[in-house]
Formats: C-alpha cells, sequence, structure tokens
C-alpha cells in the first residue's frame, strides 16, 4: 500500500506477526520467514509508531530528530509506513 502525505491522518499499529530485534547496533524486522534490517532513520519511524501517533505526527518527530524539512519528513514516514505495511509489520486500520 504506497500512502502519500494525504494519508498523514492514518494511525499506524504494529502488526501482530511482526518481530523486532536490536541487535549489534542494528534494528531488525521479522514476519514470517523474512527478516530486514531497518536503516537508524527507519527504526526511528518504527520506534515512533504507537497505535496513537498519526503519520503526521510521526513525521513532525522525524523533522524534529533529523532537522528536515517537515513536509518531507512526513512525506518519507509516509513512504516507510506504506511499505512496512506492505510486509506486514505494520497495520494501518484507518487508512
Amino acid at each position: 500500500m504506497s500512502l502519500t502525505t494525504s494519508a498523514a491522518d492514518v494511525v499506524p499499529r504494529l502488526g501482530l506477526a511482526a518481530r523486532f530485534r536490536r541487535f549489534r547496533d542494528k534494528t531488525l524486522i521479522a514476519v514470517g520467514p523474512n527478516a530486514m534490517e531497518l536503516s537508524d532513520s527507519a527504526a526511528f519511524i518504527l520506534a515512533c509508531v504507537d497505535g496513537q501517533r498519526s503519520v503526521a505526527a510521526i513525521g513532525a518527530l522525524l523533522a524534529e530528530e533529523y532537522g528536515i524539512d517537515v513536509d518531507e519528513a512526513v512525506a518519507d514516514a509516509a513512504d516507510l509506513i506504506g511499505q512496512l505495511a506492505d510486509v506486514e509489520v505494520l497495520d494501518l486500520p484507518n487508512a
């Protein structure tokens, strides 16, 4: 599912089947037999997913953390959240 900044009100939540682990300063996620390593910024976005923050709120936190433009951060957060929803790491119940 591709999210756009128009989906800024979507509130993602962690998928029930997703597993997370911090190993050797890397964040690893797995769903079923598939696993992937997240970049630091992607791990930050994932850590902000609490089932209450919207994509826009997560993007605002990302902008603050990395000193980037809020609109750019919201777009980046929306893109990653959409990708993580595609692989069932995240659920988008109100999308």
